[in-house]
């Protein structure tokens, strides 16, 4: 496998056809390489090694252009401690009507086909298609946070901490656009469009995980989501005492929120709104033009939870999950009741009027299961891909 940065050189002449900007990829031609020396140091460590890669335009440049932080865990005794390679990478500034690109070639066969999602939630199959014109630009494709290419023995993931373009242009070939600077005599851009001419210096961070198709499937949907959620490191003043030493607060530890592996928490909070429940005397209020005073209800908590996998992507992790919503929350207080919502939060979903659409029901089943306040058990099934709401009401410590 062989990675490295490559250069779209930027039409920005609207009298020599489509222009690069906001809205349009549009290059004078194929890709060449971005740089002509490649600098490498190598720092082991106990629990990983780095390896700086730094790319240099020309042979004599004291200053790289380009440059690849890999690290690369350490084995253990009890394995590897992660199952993937963190790549930082640092671009520009760019030279003007530039837009360069990360080339990660490989002896997959892929026949030019990748998937990408849309929107951090579903995977797209994007299959390489011919044009009249602009072939190149038209097999660009999003990525939100996750982009794959696979053969029949194999798949190359890459995960992102933000969207970028990508595009497989040759066969075992993904590519992913990392940074952009361009400028051209378009009147409106001119006079309106103030980011084209970026020169700053941007760091992006891409996962990399190589292996069969049944071992990252379970690894990347995870690992979008840890991505996305790294732990902040942050300063604080030396405590007085360890953290072994510190008093609980409480008689007994709070017991953590946990939930199955192919579940994600996406929201626990307390909403701001200051409306009852019933969306319809909200509105009423509203329409009324009084000014109704009410305060945010503490023992009323926003939960919204996620199944992480798609339909038979997993043998395992794709089945729905049944949960228990009483005893995941038990650190938090007693639960008192449940009352299921739109994804919003703003409607009860008992009484919500959804769109009906025309789908290919794969499953053979639909799941209708919603939550019934009459229903005490508090258990609720999640099925793969599907998000559910819920207010979750906590008997009053106050009481």
């Amino acid at each position: 496998m062989r990675q490295d940065f490559w250069e779209y050189d930027a039409n920005g002449d609207v009298k020599a056809g489509p222009i690069s900007d906001n809205y349009i990829f549009s290059a004078n031609g194929s890709a060449v390489r971005a740089y002509k020396a490649v600098e490498m140091e190598i720092i082991p460590g106990k629990v990983l090694t780095e390896i700086r890669q730094r790319f240099y335009r020309e042979d004599g440049d004291k200053d790289y252009a380009y440059s690849i932080t890999t690290r690369v865990p350490e084995y253990s005794e009890t394995g590897l401690p992660c199952h993937r390679l963190e790549q930082t990478y640092s671009l520009g500034p760019l030279r003007l009507n530039t837009e360069i690109v990360l080339r990660t070639s490989s002896s997959l066969k892929n026949n030019k086909t990748l998937y990408s999602d849309d929107n951090g939630y579903q995977m797209m199959k994007r299959t390489y298609k011919k044009f009249t014109n602009n072939t190149l630009a038209r097999n660009y494709f999003p990525m939100v946070r996750t982009a794959y290419i696979e053969d029949d023995l194999s798949r190359l993931v890459l995960l992102s901490d933000r969207a970028h373009g990508v595009s497989s242009q040759a066969g075992g070939q993904l590519e992913v656009m990392l940074h952009r600077r361009l400028w051209n005599n378009l009147q409106w851009n001119l006079g309106y469009n103030l980011t084209l001419n970026d020169s700053s210096v941007v760091t992006p961070t891409l996962w990399m995980m190589l292996g069969s198709v049944s071992a990252t499937s379970k690894l990347y949907q995870t690992g979008a989501v840890e991505l996305q959620h790294r732990p902040v490191v942050m300063l604080i003043d030396q405590p007085s005492k360890t953290w072994k030493d510190k008093e609980l607060r409480f008689n007994s530890p709070v017991a953590p929120v946990v939930l199955p592996p192919n579940l994600h928490l996406l929201s626990l909070s307390i909403p701001g709104w200051n409306y009852s429940s019933n969306h319809d005397l909200h509105l009423s209020h509203l329409h009324s033009g009084k000014e109704v005073q009410s305060e945010p209800d503490y023992d009323r908590v926003l939960l919204r939870v996620m199944h992480l996998f798609e339909e038979e992507e997993d043998s395992k992790l794709s089945k729905p999950v049944t949960v228990n919503l009483k005893d995941v929350l038990k650190g938090l207080g007693e639960v008192r009741d449940v009352e299921e919502r739109s994804l919003t939060g703003t409607w009860n979903i008992t009484s919500l009027q959804r769109w009906n659409w025309k789908t290919a029901d794969t499953s053979g089943k639909k799941n209708e299961q919603y939550w019934k306040s009459e229903d005490k058990d508090f258990t609720v099934t999640i099925s793969p891909k599907e998000i559910r709401t819920f207010f979750v009401h906590f008997s009053s410590r106050n009481c």
